[in-house]
Formats: structure tokens, C-alpha cells, sequence
């Protein structure tokens, strides 16, 4: 029984794929080249040569959450437009495919995969949104339902920062510092926030090595988000010290008493070791001064050499949400401090 209903599915969706097909090169003939530097004035008509089969794939698939399915019929019609752009020596803006494709894929998990063809499609549609931000995936509801998620997740951890400044965050602050990030700083900082969640449930399940590890490299590049965001926002060269050096110097007129306590402790932020690492933290959390704290650790974070860390130590990792906090309280200040 089992193996005439595995048949059938595979034989159904075949089917589907080979209506898809049909339909996307009847369109590509039809459809005009497009160019980023003269785009269509309407913006929909980018999409008409895809819109068939993109509906069949929603009517059929999508509506019936069969995610996995989605994805291979995404893929399937990416590479039918590439071949047929390069068979043909045209272009056709691509950005209803990579979208549709990017979300299947953080829809199930695919964290790298599926943001990657998100910024894609973040691309491919510039012409627009440069103009008009609601043309954004970014501000449509495909997107912005995944991101949405996200947010109530960072809210959640948001409650150190609420109780350390006397404040409470709430989604239009979040909004308005993620849609402050310029778009690689956007989509890195929402996937490695997905990535830091999907490991940490793994972890609550069964402790085990690789999600230990996965977790702490995502922390480490949300560190170098940050500081990526930080030197783009206010058009920065150097490592993060210098960096925050520039921005809290008294000619900046944001010096502040928290950076001379981060400067008296920055030499903590250094580890060739996990137990050092673990020395390190157990310093810096003993600190008074809640913003030198974040940032000291913001920094440990971000200077410690991934190569050599330990998993196995349990005062990091009994500790990493605490860390997590941190590190986002460290953003939430900079924000505050129109920093990024």
C-alpha cells in the first residue's frame, strides 16, 4: 500500500511540475526582456511571465503546506529561466522566484539556503524599492510573517535590557532598529537570530556538542553583525574597540562613565582558551556598570578565536542565553545611542 500512494504522490507531482514548465516557457516567449536599468513602470509586469505557474504551485502545493514539495517545484522553474535566459540571451527579473523560493526554505528550516535567495530577491527587485520601500520583501506580508516571529522571540529576550534601563521595548522599536540596518545587515542579524532559537530548542532536547557549537558560532557572528552595522551606519573603518572608541570619544560628545569601565576591563575580552573564556566571563559579569558589562561582553564574543573552544565547558553554555541577552541589550543600547 505504502509504496503505490509514494508513487502516486511522485507521479502527482511530476504532473504538476511538467504543467509548470509548460506554462513558464509559454510565457518567456511572450515576455519582454527586462532591465534593471529601465524597469517596467508597473511593477507587476515584471511578473507576468511567471504568474501561471506560480499560481499553480500555490493552488496545488502551497495551500496544502507541502513546503518540501514547493521548494523542488521553485527550483525546478529557477533553472528552467536560467537556461532559458541563457539559451535565449535575455533577462527576466527574477525576484517573485527567488522570494517565493527563500521563504519555502526558512518555512522549513533552511536557514542559509532560504535567506540567501531572500537578499536575492531583495536585489533582483531594486529598481523599485529604491524608490518606493514598500516594494521591499522586506514590507511584504510573504516575508514579514517569518520575520514577525523572530521579533517576538528577541522581545522575549529583550526583559534584561527592559529591567537594567528602566524601559520597555516593544514591536515598533524592534521595527524601527531592524529597518534601520542596511539589507545584508537586516537579513544576517534576523537569520542568526533564527539559527540561535533552532539550536537552543535542540539543545533543551538533548544536550549534545554540535548544537553547542553551532550556537556559539552564530553568537560570534552576531557580534560581527553589529559591528558591521555600527561602521556602515556611521561610515567606520577598524575593530570594534576603535570603532566604539570613535563613537564615545568626548569629541563625539557621547562619552559616557560606562566607557571608562569598559576601557579599564577591556583586556578581559581576550581568550585563547575555554577556561579562560570561562575566567573572562565570570569577571565581566561581576561588573557593576550594565553597559560595560553588554559591551565587554559583546567584544569577548567577538575577539575569542572559534578554533579553540571548548563545548564541553558547562559554565559558558549553562550561561549562553544569558549571553544571548547581552549581546542584544549591547545592540538595543547602540540603537539607543543612534548608533546603528
Amino acid at each position: 500500500m505504502a509504496p503505490e500512494v509514494a508513487k502516486n504522490i511522485r507521479a502527482s507531482l511530476e504532473a504538476i511540475v511538467d504543467r509548470g514548465r509548460e506554462m513558464l516557457l509559454e510565457d518567456m516567449r511572450k515576455a519582454l526582456p527586462f532591465s534593471p536599468q529601465k524597469p517596467f513602470l508597473n511593477y507587476d509586469d515584471k511578473n507576468k511571465y511567471f504568474e501561471r505557474a506560480n499560481e499553480l504551485c500555490h493552488y496545488s502545493l502551497w495551500n496544502a503546506e507541502l513546503y518540501d514539495l514547493c521548494e523542488r517545484y521553485y527550483q525546478i522553474m529557477l533553472a528552467e529561466i536560467r537556461t532559458y535566459e541563457g539559451n535565449h540571451g535575455t533577462n527576466f527579473n527574477k525576484g517573485m522566484v527567488y522570494a517565493n523560493l527563500g521563504v519555502l526554505q526558512v518555512a522549513q528550516h533552511k536557514i542559509d539556503e532560504g535567506f540567501a535567495n531572500i537578499l536575492k530577491a531583495h536585489m533582483e527587485d531594486e529598481p523599485y524599492h529604491k524608490t518606493d520601500p514598500l516594494k521591499s520583501i522586506f514590507r511584504l506580508d510573504l516575508y514579514t510573517q517569518f520575520e514577525e516571529k523572530s521579533e517576538h522571540y528577541i522581545l522575549q529576550h529583550s526583559k534584561m535590557y527592559e529591567r537594567e534601563e528602566s524601559t520597555k521595548l516593544d514591536k515598533s522599536y524592534l521595527a524601527a532598529l531592524i529597518s534601520s540596518l542596511d539589507a545584508d545587515s537586516h537579513i544576517l542579524f534576523i537569520s542568526l537570530v533564527e539559527k540561535i532559537r533552532l539550536h537552543l530548542q535542540a539543545l533543551a532536547d538533548k544536550d549534545n556538542n554540535f548544537s553547542r557549537l553551532q550556537i556559539f558560532l552564530s553568537l560570534q557572528d552576531l557580534c560581527l553583525c553589529i559591528e558591521n552595522a555600527l561602521k556602515k551606519s556611521k561610515n567606520l573603518a577598524g575593530t570594534l574597540k576603535p570603532v566604539l572608541d570613535s563613537l564615545f570619544s568626548k569629541a563625539s560628545g557621547k562619552q559616557q562613565t560606562w566607557k571608562a569601565v569598559f576601557d579599564k576591563n577591556y583586556n578581559l575580552t581576550y581568550s585563547d582558551h575555554s577556561l579562560q573564556l570561562e575566567n573572562n566571563l565570570k569577571c565581566i559579569c561581576g561588573i557593576q556598570d550594565n553597559r560595560a558589562r553588554r559591551l565587554l561582553i559583546l567584544c569577548a564574543i567577538r575577539n575569542f578565536s572559534s578554533h579553540n573552544i571548548d563545548v564541553g565547558n558547562n559554565y559558558v553554555f549553562t550561561r549562553i542565553e544569558s549571553v544571548f541577552e547581552n549581546i542584544l541589550s549591547a545592540l538595543f543600547f547602540l540603537h539607543s545611542q543612534g548608533c546603528v
